[in-house]
């Protein structure tokens, strides 16, 4: 288990951030992020916790690029990783009549294409050596709702629901493959698409407004042996969000 990972994408910030934090009390962690200073801050935090940590600092951005320089990271590195979680993730907020080619190619790339990218990566015998046990990646509620100037951001967490049915399925039993669905946590990508409300943060919850470690723990949860019977899941973890307030 001394070689036995977590790659952890989105580390640097927000619920990559809590998550990793969580996990590295337990496991190894591999953390991924584009913004170097905040990663290394970050695994600084989880090398305190005991276990190994290694960072691979990259832009998701360039997923076309991501396999070759995960790969030689991982031969370099001698790691296996065994769960893979993709919390990396970026939005637009703009209306359909203004937002352009290139801007919904860079969310995809980072929401979605990067997840297959680093996926199929992680499943060959030469970089991975097979030890890809799970997968889990990160959805929202709004990929089912939708949202309003969020175009791309909505279609790429559609993308990775269907994704997580698809892998599910194609890849049982040797991985399990399943999905978290945030709803309204207070995050970085939230600030920028809700600037007026930071102060007063208020989302239309049927519980109390929840924090980021309440998300990790349910990542915990499906990283676990416990959930060892559970595959093809999208767990809605929203605090009721979905639901009318009477």
């Amino acid at each position: 288990m001394d070689n036995s990972y977590i790659f952890i994408t989105g580390a640097s910030s927000g619920l990559g951030e809590a998550t990793a934090k969580l996990l590295s009390k337990q496991y190894n962690v591999v953390l991924n992020g584009r913004d170097e200073d905040r990663l290394n801050s970050v695994a600084n935090d989880c090398i305190k916790n005991g276990n190994k940590v290694e960072t691979f600092s990259f832009d998701l951005v360039r997923a076309q690029e991501v396999a070759e320089q995960l790969t030689n990271f991982l031969i370099k590195k001698n790691i296996e990783v065994f769960c893979f979680i993709h919390f990396a993730g970026m939005t637009e907020v703009l209306p359909i009549s203004k937002t352009k080619y290139s801007v919904g190619l860079e969310v995809m790339n980072v929401n979605y294409f990067s997840a297959t990218e680093i996926i199929s990566t992680l499943l060959k015998k030469k970089s991975n050596h097979k030890a890809l046990k799970n997968v889990i990646l990160v959805s929202s509620i709004i990929s089912e709702g939708g949202k309003k100037y969020q175009p791309h951001y909505c279609a790429s967490k559609g993308a990775i629901n269907s994704l997580t049915h698809a892998l599910a399925c194609e890849l049982a039993p040797s991985v399990r493959v399943n999905a978290v669905s945030p709803g309204s946590f207070k995050t970085r990508i939230v600030d920028t698409v809700f600037v007026d409300q930071t102060e007063d943060w208020n989302p239309p919850t049927l519980l109390a407004p929840g924090d980021v470690e309440d998300l990790a723990k349910v990542v915990r949860f499906l990283v676990s042996d416990d959930s060892s019977y559970i595959t093809g899941q999208i767990i809605n973890v929203d605090g009721g969000e979905r639901f009318p307030k009477f």
